[in-house]
């Protein structure tokens, strides 16, 4: 299975990669946030800019970091770090976008990039009944900033939290002690502030006995998987849609859901072009009884991302200009009843557009389908 290891890259290797490229423009045509208004990210652009050494010209934080652009590039150019890079830079010269420097004292402050109370981070845990959560596992559940606080997501977490407990995994979790993986102190381009906050929660997984992590959402497995080694983090990270692939690979899964009807699934930036995670969610749902499942026409490697990465889940984004409306009219056309990912943003955004179309569509996290009983 491929992994995007994540580069550290300095001037020096920012002119190595844009040497590879041969200006095909498939990056910037495959920019999904060049689908309202022309362009307004030119990768291209960019790396013929390096390439001649001259000013990039362009805001780094409009970028999705999708890997959008990454996936079509036939030369292999590793365009995210340069965008990476970019932001550093522009961090470090006070360029940022106010709503992200915000994102940062959020996290210094209160552990979660929305800057909710640290104290009640681990509230979702009073609905929670089950003997096979334990204050130290080998099997850890890190159950992430959103999931942690959105009463809507916390339905995910419970899901997850009977499917594993069904299996009999006994697994640990953090409660109030969690903080944020770090994902978005990384895409604010902050470099000291992220090392120390993988530190702590490299201390703290290890203190609780974890071996095996399991995330909820797709950006803090890629960064306990790809990031966290390079800070001394050597855990197994794994999505849950891998995990619950693996107990039924094993036969310590059953999936009694049922669901008479269409289901599309939506592949998640940071799962599927990152990580290569495509086939075991779609694996888990030929589980479930009476399911029929179909495929959009942007699917697996060109996946369409919904508008959340890169830290574009804190800025504000016009109603009209949201690559998740497009995902939902594509989810309609495609006859499904109800859009089924394993993203808690993608969620959030979907359920956002469902708000702004007349359309009759469902959306649902992976977890919630295999949990339940019938529908």
């Amino acid at each position: 299975m491929m992994s995007r290891e994540i580069l550290v890259m300095d001037g020096e290797k920012k002119l190595e990669t844009a040497a590879l490229c041969y200006q095909c423009g498939a990056c910037t045509a495959s920019c999904p946030l060049n689908l309202f208004n022309g362009v307004r990210i030119n990768p291209r652009r960019i790396i013929w800019n390096i390439q001649q050494g001259l000013p990039t010209d362009v805001d780094p934080f409009l970028c999705m970091m999708c890997m959008a652009c990454e996936a079509s590039c036939p030369r292999g150019v590793r365009i995210l770090d340069v965008i990476r890079l970019l932001r550093i830079e522009a961090y470090q010269a006070n360029k940022a976008p106010q709503r992200l420097v915000q994102v940062l004292w959020n996290v210094y402050e209160e552990g979660n990039p929305w800057g909710y109370p640290a104290k009640e981070r681990g509230k979702w845990l009073e609905t929670i009944r089950s003997d096979n959560i334990k204050d130290k596992a080998k099997t850890l559940l890190y159950v992430g900033c959103v999931s942690s606080y959105d009463i809507r997501l916390q339905r995910v977490v419970k899901s997850l939290v009977n499917l594993l407990s069904g299996s009999n995994i006994e697994f640990t979790v953090l409660g109030d002690r969690e903080k944020c993986c770090g994902d978005s102190v990384m895409n604010v381009g902050e470099t000291g502030f992220l090392e120390e906050l993988i530190q702590d929660n490299i201390k703290l997984f290890r203190e609780k006995g974890a071996e095996t992590i399991i995330t909820i959402s797709p950006h803090c497995y890629q960064m306990i998987k790809n990031i966290y080694p390079g800070y001394g983090g050597d855990f197994q990270a794994m999505h849950y849609t891998e995990y619950l692939a693996k107990l039924l690979d094993e036969n310590k899964l059953q999936i009694d859901a049922r669901y008479e009807g269409v289901i599309t699934y939506h592949d998640p930036c940071y799962l599927g072009r990152y990580s290569g995670v495509f086939e075991e969610p779609r694996k888990l749902l030929e589980q479930v009884k009476d399911l029929e499942l179909v495929e959009m026409p942007m699917s697996r490697w060109l996946t369409l991302c919904c508008g959340g990465g890169g830290g574009k889940i804190f800025m504000e984004t016009k109603p009209e200009e949201r690559p998740a409306n497009v995902r939902i009219k594509q989810a309609a056309e495609a006859n499904a009843g109800t859009l089924v990912t394993s993203c808690p943003y993608c969620i959030i955004n979907f359920e956002d557009s469902l708000k702004l179309q007349r359309v009759g569509l469902k959306v649902m996290d992976l977890a919630e389908v295999l949990a339940s009983e019938k529908m």
